[in-house]
């Protein structure tokens, strides 16, 4: 994986994200997939402390059957999102895997539910990937999304940010 590479895996996830496909974005993870938000200290250990999401693959798969049911209520009407993605940096990679550092900011949406002092949420992010080589294709074995908020008030989020 080159840096060009990397930055265009980058924007094909995000723009999963965006349009809400979360079936799609979820066959870009391994089976072993680690997503994680942590809450408070980027660098705290996920087992002793509290996260926003700390999810392995099957435990994503939970939450998209969660918010595809009728009765998540959390999600009508859904929130909206529009990533930026800056400052890609390929920090490691051989043919096998990759480990990508970024800057992300996650603008969120929801129709009906703004305050009228503030239009939208925007999340500034630092993020991890750890990529891993499936094919000809890559997928995501570790993403981590350190909201630089997240000790303080974090928004109504959805399934996957």
């Amino acid at each position: 994986m080159n840096q060009a590479q990397a930055e265009a895996f980058l924007f094909r996830e995000v723009r999963l994200l965006d349009q809400r496909k979360f079936r799609d974005w979820r066959q870009l993870l391994t089976d072993d997939a680690i997503y994680w938000v942590p809450s408070g200290d980027a660098d705290s250990d996920p087992q002793q402390h509290c996260s926003i999401v700390y999810a392995t693959a099957p435990m994503v798969e939970d939450r998209l059957d969660r918010a595809e049911s009728p009765f998540y209520w959390v999600g009508d009407p859904p929130i909206r999102s529009v990533h930026t993605v800056s400052n890609v940096l390929l920090e490691r990679a051989d043919a096998d895997s990759a480990d990508i550092a970024c800057n992300q900011v996650i603008y969120l949406y929801r129709e009906n539910d703004q305050r009228r002092d503030q239009t939208l949420d925007a999340l500034p992010a630092q993020c991890e990937y750890r990529l891993r080589r499936h094919g000809d294709d890559w997928r995501i074995a570790y993403k981590k999304v350190a909201l630089l908020s997240s000790d303080g008030l974090v928004p109504l989020l959805p399934p996957i940010i």
